[in-house]
This record gives C-alpha cells, structure tokens and sequence, in this order.
C-alpha cells in the first residue's frame, strides 16, 4: 500500500488558543514541498475562532469547551502541533547553510519574526580534519559539517574553537574560526 504524501500547514493562532503557530499534519496528494501555504486556517482552529462569534454567554462557552477539546485531541495525537517562535528560530539556525527545498513551514508569526534573515550563527567546533596544507572539514558540536572551499587559515583550528558562520552572496557562506580571515565554505550535511 503506498504511503500518503503528507504536507504540514502553518497555522496562526489567537484568542483562548493563545499565540502560537500550529503546523497541522494533512494529506494531500497533489501537494509538493514547495507548494503555495493555503491562507485558511485548519478546521479545529477555525472551531474555536468561531466561537467568538456566538453572543449568548452559556452558547459561546459550550462552544469553546467543545472546540478547545477537539483541538487539545489533535494536538495530543499529532494532528496538530504546535511550535512557538523561539523553537521556529531554533529550527531556522539549525537548518542554517542546507539547501532546502521550503523552510516556509515556519514562515507563521509577526512579519518581523517571518521576515527575520539569519545573520550569523555562532558555532564551536567539535572536530577538524584536515583536506590540504591550510584547507579543513569543520564539524561543530551541534552536528553541522561545513566544508572550506578558498584561501587559507594561518591558524590550524582546534576542538573547541568558536566558528562563526555569515551568509555571502547567491547562497554562498563565509566561515572564522577564532576571529581568523574568513574563507568561502559550505554546509555539507
């Protein structure tokens, strides 16, 4: 039996839901990593949005009640999941340097938190291997590997050096160790 694709949709919430970004597991066959993020909200969520809507007190609370306990399931079950913006950062520096086909999963929240382009990561480096005289294989202890492609490092790196990664221009990356002159380099896993 072939699997389902399975595609995850940001979802924003606001109210008794409180802030947060849901990302909601669907199926969808046609669907495509890179695919358009619908603009609706998922249905459980849109249950309790709408609950605001009803004016009668004891209506509205049987409402919420009803809706924030299909919600709370979904989420107990992985239907729904929900990620704050601290994790959605986290996710943002760890994925730093990979070519990915959307990171737009994540792309939820304030426009000055979607919008927010990584300008460095701070790294310390877990182990070194030397390729050539002054050109290294850079593995840092959050387990990113990052390969050195030009100029060369006066300075052999060590196990526990501070690695501070920039992005260049068209993709390209810009790794220091210990303060050094940077060199071209790239993300390898």
């Amino acid at each position: 039996m072939q699997q389902p694709n399975r595609s995850r949709t940001p979802i924003l919430a606001t109210g008794l839901a409180g802030l947060a970004l849901l990302t909601v597991q669907t199926t969808a066959g046609a669907a495509t990593p890179t695919a358009p993020l619908p603009a609706e909200r998922v249905k459980v969520l849109q249950a309790v949005v709408d609950c605001r809507k009803l004016t009668a007190d004891a209506e509205r609370l049987a409402c919420f009640d009803r809706a924030t306990a299909v919600l709370d399931e979904a989420e107990k079950t992985g239907e729904v999941v929900v990620v704050d913006q601290a994790r959605v950062r986290e996710v943002k520096r760890q994925a730093f340097g990979l070519t990915l086909p959307s990171l737009s999963l994540f792309g939820g929240g304030t426009a000055a938190t979607r919008d927010e382009p990584i300008r460095q990561v701070d790294l310390v480096l877990s182990g070194v291997r030397e390729l050539a005289p002054g050109r290294y294989v850079l593995s840092t202890v959050e387990g990113a590997t990052w390969l050195q492609l030009d100029g060369d490092m006066p300075v052999v790196p060590r196990k526990g050096d501070a690695l501070v990664v920039t992005p260049g221009m068209l993709g390209s990356f810009f790794c220091k160790v210990n303060h050094q002159s940077a060199v071209r380099c790239k993300r390898e896993n």
